[in-house]
């Protein structure tokens, strides 16, 4: 889309053509043109433990009482994998002293939901049985990966549908759930109806487009991709939705749901959508607080040695020191 009405950091303008097409409708092309991003691979300043259910950035004097700060990567449900954010991880394992935790969660179309949030729950319940259940855990999303947060902690507060009811599951959940003292949303990719103003207003981007939400959203809830306008209208049942991504509701708080950190994009088709969240957990009465800074895009908030990038981290820097 040409972008002159709207003021874009100069500093961030770059990443446009440089980041391959989101093209969720076609995700096997999307995801070759992710992988050829790890030519060069990231070399880790900090101990890096993989395993199947992720990758642990694990500093060199880990404190007694470090955090465990769940980071979950985006991609559309579709893209992506753990190493993409290896930079960013390693870097706030060092900025924070904390165990980071990188999600290997399984995408869609393949693995539709409940499926991916699943797997960000399992990676985590495994890094407590290794490090410990005493330590503070602060999960962290980016566009579909702060989705997956919100629908995480959603899911470990028992809010969402779906959950599974056996004694020890939920007891397992109530533990965990216990231990988060926030949610830190980038750019929360949450909305499936594509009805905001702002999803409109940027349908041609910069970087995510209405087209991409769309195909996103029907492979992350296991739907055939629409084939003409009809079904292109046609909207994904409420009750799947209010699955994934329960809307903020009263008495949230008393159950457990944690502070929680909005940060959104002036340009970009999900801002509304994040600040509909933000407005609602306020409304809701839960503690929550929304950020947009002028001049950024989608996918432009933890570009690397950028100033923006800066502003970000202190602002989780505040936001975890605050609620530790």
């Amino acid at each position: 889309m040409s972008t002159d009405p709207f003021y874009l950091r100069p500093e961030l303008t770059p990443i446009i053509t440089e980041t391959p097409e989101q093209t969720t409708w076609d995700f096997p092309a999307m995801r070759a043109g992710g992988d050829a991003l790890l030519s060069n691979p990231h070399e880790a300043d900090n101990k890096v433990d993989v395993t199947a259910r992720g990758r642990t950035f694990i500093p060199a004097n880990l404190r007694d009482n470090a955090p465990i700060l769940v980071s979950i990567h985006g991609g559309g449900y579709v893209a992506g994998r753990a190493a993409f954010d290896d930079a960013k991880n390693d870097e706030l394992a060092t900025r924070f002293g904390a165990i980071v935790l990188s999600p290997e969660y399984r995408l869609a179309p393949e693995f539709p939901f409940p499926v991916p949030v699943d797997d960000c729950i399992s990676a985590l319940a495994e890094t407590l049985e290794r490090f410990g259940y005493e330590r503070p855990i602060f999960v962290l999303g980016d566009s579909a990966g702060a989705g997956l947060a919100y629908s995480m902690v959603s899911r470990l507060c028992g809010l969402a549908a779906q959950v599974p009811q056996d004694e020890e599951t939920v007891a397992q959940y109530e533990r965990i759930s216990s231990m988060i003292r926030g949610l830190i949303l980038l750019e929360p990719c949450i909305d499936p109806s594509l009805s905001t103003h702002s999803s409109s207003l940027f349908a041609d981007g910069p970087v995510w487009t209405r087209r991409a939400a769309a195909g996103a959203w029907r492979h992350f809830f296991g739907l055939a991709q629409a084939k003409d306008e009809t079904e292109k209208k046609s909207a994904i049942p409420d009750a799947l939705v209010e699955s994934a991504f329960p809307k903020p509701r009263e008495h949230m708080r008393e159950v457990g749901f944690p502070p929680a950190l909005v940060v959104v994009n002036p340009v970009d088709p999900l801002r509304d959508e994040g600040i509909a969240l933000a407005t609602g957990l306020v409304d809701s009465g839960c503690i929550a607080e929304l950020h947009m800074f002028a001049g950024t895009f989608h996918g432009s908030l933890s570009v690397p040695d950028s100033v923006t990038w800066d502003e970000i981290r202190s602002l989780i820097s505040r936001f975890m020191t605050e609620n530790y």
